[in-house]
């Protein structure tokens, strides 16, 4: 019996509008259809997490890069418009997973083989995974009532995220720096996306007399970044035979939300000749991630009083998604960079060596 998958349709739109523009079109048509929730809530939910963390990983990464070029604040009134683009790379252990850790309740792996790939994993299938019952009629005989392959990955191990931003001068050695764009629909796409941010640098090299007449400055730079990102969808039940409270109208609003944040505390230094400057920077990072399945989704069931030999749906398999938490990776970032000014243009490069790695590029308007 033929179904139609669930997570093909919102799933892979939910990781793949984490890409952006940037990667987006090229990574869809590389991921074929595949199922998450026949298989029911809790393993669906199991499969869902570690299949899309490195994407959620690395996207989190970006959020906290791009802040600084320099540890030296604009001076009072003094700003700066800039665009970065920070590429996050996923470490070669997080492009698959194992299968037999997830303590599947309804689907179980067929044959020995249990790696499977993740989203940034190789662009091919992984294991069958199969929801299989005895058949109430004739116990010898089984009804499987879903049977998918794991899903493959994308074949795209790195996430690049641009970003704008604007710093400006406060007194006393601090400067404000602000990230935003309005939840905006991505044009010919159903996906909608919004980002704000905000940080404040504050001159520590101000405060310590022998490094006022250095070519050097060092400060404090803390700042959050969050992320709100939609997509609808439209999946309906294989069948509206056995389903009494439910019709197509039931399934028009369904969406899928996904909220990530980026948190970053960092000591930055760098020199401050007038051309060309080299910046680093020691510090802690940590993000997180929800995800929210709006609306009524199907899932198929075995209910022999209807149907002895195929799965069914009915009322009491509509089902509400519960909300998705992810932990995010934290932990000790270091960063390594160089600056170019020229007049009022500047151009700079970084590499941040974490559990996930960045390289980061932009170029700005600064004055003062």
């Amino acid at each position: 019996m033929h179904m139609k998958t669930l997570s093909s349709i919102p799933f892979r739109k939910a990781a793949l509008m984490l890409i952006l523009l940037c990667t987006v079109h090229q990574a869809k048509s590389q991921i074929e259809d595949f199922n998450f929730f026949d298989g029911g809530i809790e393993d669906g939910i199991a499969l869902f997490v570690p299949y899309i963390t490195p994407w959620v990983n690395a996207f989190g990464t970006d959020l906290n890069g791009g802040w600084y070029n320099t540890a030296k604040p604009h001076k009072f009134g003094g700003f700066d418009i800039t665009l970065t683009a920070s590429t996050t790379f996923v470490p070669d252990k997080d492009l698959s997973f194992d299968l037999s850790d997830l303590g599947f309740t309804n689907l179980e792996v067929v044959g020995t083989q249990t790696i499977t790939p993740t989203v940034a994993g190789e662009n091919e299938n992984g294991p069958d995974l199969e929801y299989v019952v005895q058949n109430a009629l004739d116990p010898g005989q089984e009804v499987t009532v879903a049977s998918f392959p794991s899903p493959p990955g994308s074949g795209i191990n790195f996430l690049p995220a641009p970003m704008i931003q604007a710093g400006v001068g406060l007194p006393y050695g601090t400067e404000i720096i602000g990230r935003f764009m309005p939840k905006l629909k991505i044009p010919s796409t159903d996906v909608k996306i919004g980002l704000w941010g905000i940080g404040l640098k504050h001159s520590i090299a101000q405060h310590i007399k022998p490094l006022k007449a250095a070519p050097i400055d060092i400060s404090l730079f803390g700042g959050y970044t969050r992320l709100n990102s939609s997509v609808g969808f439209f999946y309906e039940p294989f069948s509206y035979d056995n389903l009494v409270d439910y019709g197509p109208e039931d399934f028009q609003d369904q969406a899928v939300d996904i909220e990530t944040s980026g948190f970053n505390i960092s000591l930055v230094a760098s020199t401050t000749f007038p051309i060309i400057n080299v910046y680093g920077s020691l510090g802690y990072s940590k993000s997180s991630t929800d995800v929210k399945i709006l609306g009524n989704i199907p899932i198929p069931s075995y209910d022999p009083a209807i149907d002895a030999f195929n799965p069914v749906i009915t009322d009491q398999d509509i089902a509400t998604i519960p909300d998705i938490s992810i932990k995010n990776i934290s932990g000790l970032r270091t960063t390594i960079g160089a600056r170019l000014k020229l007049a009022v243009v500047t151009i700079h490069v970084d590499y941040t060596y974490a559990k996930y790695s960045v390289v980061t590029g932009g170029i700005g308007f600064s004055f003062r």
